[in-house]
């Protein structure tokens, strides 16, 4: 009986909401999110200072980072000019411990390649000590090698006599030629060992001399980086200075025509910061 009922109940529709009264609900209902936005001034308010906003914040960042390159700039062209001030050797009023200080910096630099250079003398002359002595060794270890191969052939060779020496019946005559045969092993073994021995010997003395050398190029390898730090430091040393003659040579504009260039320069790249910091202070960005 059951089985008769849930027969005779009607199939259930499977199939789900048709797909036009879905986007005719979606429609009306973007339609009331836009009818809301219309009426409502404070959301429209809200939302246009939302996004202005942003591009503020957008415009303020991408105004900051012109700012710092402009500033780069300033001080790259400031370089230049005491740089080419100090080449010129133009006399500048109240630059004097500046100018000393260059001076001092041309001196410790000259030192510091001098010293490098003779680092760098030194350093080729380990390597090249390093690789005469490994040719010297290997040339001597392939010689005692060469001088063992006749004996390990022999000896070979009198290993296989012994063996087919002991395959025949015993007899006077055979038990002589196997002492003979023995004797001439040993004998052989004794020479193979000897030349093993100094084989030995050589690349142990080979391994503690390069040993010996790495220790010694790395002491000037090591001396070479300080050195090499060293003037780095006076490099930016020197550039500090060039910026110090350079702000000086801005504020007293020292008349030179192989100066007026890089002053033109530094007008230019002054008017393009002093634009961009009214920008920024009108962004609100200060």
């Amino acid at each position: 009986m059951h089985i008769i009922a849930f027969q005779a109940m009607p199939s259930l529709r499977k199939d789900g909401i048709p797909y036009w009264i879905f986007w005719f609900m979606f429609l009306i209902i973007l339609l009331l999110f836009l009818f809301i936005f219309l009426r409502d001034h404070s959301l429209r308010l809200r939302l246009s200072a939302f996004f202005a906003g942003a591009r503020r914040r957008s415009l303020l960042i991408q105004l900051r980072f012109k700012l710092k390159r402009e500033k780069q700039k300033r001080e790259s062209v400031l370089k230049k000019l005491g740089e080419r001030a100090w080449d010129r050797e133009m006399p500048v009023e109240g630059a004097e411990s500046t100018l000393a200080a260059l001076e001092e910096t041309v001196g410790k630099r000259d030192s510091a390649q001098m010293e490098g250079k003779n680092v760098f003398t030194e350093i080729e002359k380990l390597h090249k000590r390093l690789g005469e002595l490994n040719a010297q060794s290997d040339q001597k270890i392939r010689e005692s090698r060469t001088q063992k191969q006749p004996f390990d052939e022999l000896l070979k060779k009198k290993r296989d006599e012994l063996r087919n020496f002991k395959k025949i019946p015993p007899g006077e005559g055979v038990e002589r030629q196997i002492g003979e045969v023995q004797r001439e092993i040993e004998d052989t073994v004794r020479r193979i060992e000897e030349i093993e021995g100094r084989i030995r010997e050589m690349e142990a003395e080979k391994k503690g001399q390069q040993q010996e050398l790495a220790q010694e190029i790395n002491f000037w390898e090591k001396k070479k980086e300080k050195l090499q730090r060293h003037i780095k430091e006076i490099d930016a040393e020197r550039e500090e200075l060039y910026l110090s003659l350079g702000l000086l040579l801005e504020e007293k504009r020292i008349e030179s025509q192989e100066l007026n260039g890089l002053y033109a320069d530094i007008d230019l790249v002054k008017g393009r910061i002093a634009t961009l910091y009214r920008r920024i202070q009108t962004l609100g960005g200060a």
